[in-house]
């Protein structure tokens, strides 16, 4: 997509305007629809005190809600669900804390994302980092060994979320304001009494493998999907100059192609290029919003399949605009050749 081809920001505020509606019983259906039956998923735990593999099963469960539930989360915190700030602020502490994240903190870094997605001067929070080819190369052997680790699939999806959500953000960091910091606190305490209560009626190993499982499970889904929404070969990264707001939402956000069920179960969350565009459309109205607005028929469209040759690009080729994967040493061999005898140079 060229800068010529980039709806104009009036024309797509106003085009997008009907969906912006909010819907406060649905928004609270919505809500009650996930958090009734986690809760549910906890009683049973109590009841039945399962052995390992149902214990299992019901994180599983457990899971499908958390993902549905964190869709609702990111709703609010872009205060998308209801009318009221203070009313989508209530909630969402709400549901930050059965998703490990207070709600201030994700608020704030979320925010950072969308301004800055695709901007090669501000990549930072809320994103999975990505290196240009050419800082790759210019970088140390220990800088480049450690972001192989990070990038690679493995620890990505698996261990580094669960890290994430158990300790990351826990903890102080800087820049954070008296509010968000009170929000760190406050949640870190009601996951306290959350763990310390539910230990006391299912027992610590049955609470160890439900909680465990989520935050595993949710955790690689949730670092699967925000990875496949922006990582792909032809997303789009420009120096701060030359970035453009509507270019970042339309050619850098996916539109992820789900079956209707897993749709559901991420919440619309792989409506994710109408999103960026404007995030104040209820998650209930995304699909809508991609199928009826002619803005978004050249947007990239991911599959479950292609997304897994996605995670094999690592750098971002300035010159191609594309993601691309390492170089390997013969290539680096030939791009020498290629410099020291190109036409035109002295012999």
């Amino acid at each position: 997509m060229e800068i010529a081809d980039a709806p104009r920001r009036q024309s797509w505020k106003q085009d997008l305007s009907p969906y912006l509606d909010v819907d406060a019983r649905r928004s609270l259906g919505q809500i009650a629809s996930v958090v009734l039956p986690y809760l549910a998923v906890w009683v049973l735990a109590s009841i039945v005190r399962p052995n390992a593999w149902p214990a299992i099963g019901l994180g599983l469960v457990a899971t499908v809600l958390l993902m549905r539930m964190y869709s609702f989360f990111h709703d609010l915190a872009h205060n998308s669900m209801f009318e009221s700030r203070a009313t989508n602020r209530r909630w969402g502490h709400l549901l930050g804390l059965f998703l490990f994240t207070p709600y201030r903190w994700w608020q704030r870094q979320h925010s950072l994302h969308h301004a800055n997605t695709g901007n090669l001067d501000k990549r930072g929070p809320g994103e999975i980092y990505t290196m240009t080819l050419a800082e790759y190369e210019s970088a140390s052997r220990v800088r480049r060994i450690g972001y192989r680790a990070y990038r690679n699939p493995l620890l990505m999806l698996f261990v580094g979320p669960s890290l994430v959500f158990l300790f990351e953000r826990r903890f102080p960091q800087p820049g954070m304001s008296r509010r968000i910091l009170l929000s760190v606190v406050v949640t870190n305490l009601a996951l306290a009494g959350w763990a310390v209560g539910w230990i006391a009626l299912v027992g610590w190993q049955t609470y160890l493998l439900i909680q465990g499982t989520t935050l595993v499970a949710g955790g690689a889904v949730a670092a699967w999907m925000l990875y496949i929404q922006h990582q792909y070969e032809e997303t789009y990264y420009q120096a701060a100059g030359e970035w453009r707001f509507e270019l970042a939402a339309l050619q850098g956000s996916s539109y992820l192609k789900l079956p209707r069920v897993l749709a559901w179960a991420v919440g619309n969350a792989n409506y994710h290029h109408v999103h960026h565009l404007s995030a104040k459309i209820p998650n209930y109205r995304l699909r809508a919003a991609h199928e009826e607005q002619p803005m978004f028929a050249r947007t990239p469209v991911v599959t479950v399949h292609s997304s897994i040759h996605a995670l094999r690009l690592k750098l971002w080729h300035e010159e191609r605009e594309c993601l691309v994967r390492y170089p390997t040493r013969r290539a680096r061999s030939a791009a020498a050749c290629r410099t020291v005898g190109s036409p035109g140079v002295a012999r």
